[in-house]
């Protein structure tokens, strides 16, 4: 077993991480680790499966039910969503902070 693929069947978001952040780094490590051997539903169930509770009740709520219950492909369009706008909240943030407003 590769560090890779062992790193990406254990994933986990990270308190501390938002859910931007711990896409992008799912995403990093698919990438360079392109033969892993795991099928696109696999793939998203292990990412799913690596969030923290909150992040779990924002995607259900925001699929409007469980995530579990959607398609592969509406679950990937769901998390590409919601990881762009989280991109962008993230950015409106930091500008505000360097025009010293918070």
């Amino acid at each position: 077993m590769n560090q890779g693929w062992a790193t990406i069947s254990s994933f986990k978001q990270g308190v501390d991480k938002c859910l931007s952040e711990a896409w992008d780094r799912y995403q990093d490590l698919l990438s360079n680790t392109p033969i892993h051997g795991f099928n696109d539903a696999l793939q998203i169930n292990m990412f799913l499966d690596g969030f923290i509770t909150q992040s779990k009740l924002m995607l259900d709520a925001s699929a409007g039910g469980k995530i579990a219950l959607k398609t592969l492909s509406e679950t990937y369009e769901l998390i590409d969503n919601m990881a762009s706008n989280d991109h962008e909240i993230q950015h409106e943030w930091i500008l505000e902070q360097r025009k010293g407003i918070f």
